[in-house]
């Protein structure tokens, strides 16, 4: 009798397996830059503005590890901190030539890796997967209204 592993798990597996295959195709175009900083680039290339706080708000991770990537793709010349017109205390996040074109490289293996991944599955399937993946995303948020405490 075949056992089915819990959806945790899954999980874990798949983003491993996409991870390490997506690093091990930038390895081989020399796109000089890990899952996480291009999820740093990805984000900044949203026309939005971000500052290292924004950033780990988003990608829910601890501001001193964002800190650590910033502080690589500043010396990679894929981003510079400029002063905020708002509030001069902070400093704004932007993308610099190099950190786009790399960017749009990354974007490329990323499309392919995916479509290499998704072969075989519906866009019907896709829609459901999303839908989920979305919902588990939403039920993770803090609510006040579920708040049992």
């Amino acid at each position: 009798m075949k056992t089915e592993k819990p959806i945790c798990q899954l999980l874990g597996q798949v983003t491993r397996l996409y991870k390490n295959k997506l690093f091990a195709r930038f390895k081989k175009k020399d796109v000089d830059i890990t899952f996480e900083q291009f999820a740093i680039l990805s984000s900044l290339n949203s026309g939005k503005e971000f500052t290292q706080q924004d950033l780990a708000n988003q990608m829910h991770k601890d501001k001193s590890i964002i800190l650590r990537q910033i502080n690589v793709l500043i010396d990679k010349n894929y981003i510079k901190r400029t002063q905020n017109e708002q509030d001069k205390r902070k400093k704004t996040l932007i993308l610099t030539d190099e950190g786009f074109k790399t960017l749009e490289q990354a974007q490329n293996l990323v499309q392919n890796v995916l479509d290499e991944l998704l072969v075989g599955i519906s866009e019907d399937e896709l829609s459901v997967f999303r839908h989920v993946l979305e919902k588990i995303q939403e039920n993770s948020e803090p609510n006040d209204s579920n708040c049992q405490c």
